[in-house]
């Protein structure tokens, strides 16, 4: 089962992919300060300092080779940081 995109709605869905990916890794480093200082919470390391940056490359590799599945997961990555730390809260 596949989807079919017009070149323009490819491009633009491969840029915003790129863009979302990017822009979250100074984001999450502001929290990852933000959680070690201020509550000494280390477990954010893994999650805010890893995860962005390879969510970032792949959002860059996707979108220069076209491939919109990599830039999904990207996409995927660039979130899950989000629900890594609220799972370890709420524990």
């Amino acid at each position: 089962m596949g989807f079919s995109f017009s070149d323009e709605q490819l491009e633009m869905y491969l840029s915003r992919a790129r863009l979302l990916s990017a822009f979250t890794v100074p984001a999450y480093l502001a929290l990852l300060f933000f959680f070690a200082n201020e509550e000494g919470w280390r477990w954010s390391l893994l999650a805010l300092l890893v995860l962005p940056p390879v969510a970032a490359v792949l959002g860059h590799i996707g979108k220069r080779d076209i491939r919109p599945g990599l830039a999904t997961g990207a996409i995927v990555l660039s979130i899950a940081p989000l629900l890594v730390v609220g799972a370890i809260e709420s524990l």
